[in-house]
């Protein structure tokens, strides 16, 4: 389980995850100079999707010896990570119009998605040819 490099890309994805929650996303400047963060806890929907992504992680990390579900969860977590980013997005541009915001800084917070979908992909990518490794060792015997 932990011998093998996507279990390490899946923890790396579970931690992204965990702490997308607890970092802030956007910090804008009001007109009184004032700064407003925007933080994942504000919204019910983004905490919900992020804490399933991290779990889905954890999940495929023991499903060894399932690779092929395994995979499949991997390439779902892809999907579901860039759906994240995309509403992760458009809440924060509405953050940003609700707010009157002037100027503005995304944080780390809001680029540990990217970091996620990366390590979804390295990690389906190892499953992918540790899968295609038992196939060619099948055919020997």
């Amino acid at each position: 389980m932990i011998q093998r490099i996507q279990s390490i890309w899946l923890l790396i994805v579970a931690l992204a995850a965990f702490a997308t929650y607890t970092l802030t996303l956007y910090i804008g400047k009001l007109s009184d100079g004032t700064a407003r963060p925007f933080l994942l806890a504000d919204n019910f929907l983004l905490v919900i999707i992020i804490i399933a992504l991290g779990s889905l992680a954890i999940v495929c990390i023991f499903l060894y010896k399932n690779r092929k579900l395994q995979f499949r969860l991997s390439i779902l977590g892809v999907i579901f990570s860039i759906g994240f980013l995309f509403m992760e997005y458009l809440k924060v541009e509405d953050f940003k119009k609700t707010n009157n915001i002037l100027t503005g800084s995304y944080q780390i917070g809001a680029l540990l998605p990217v970091v996620m979908i990366i390590f979804f992909i390295l990690a389906a990518r190892g499953i992918y040819k540790d899968e295609k490794l038992v196939k060619s060792l099948d055919r020997l015997r």
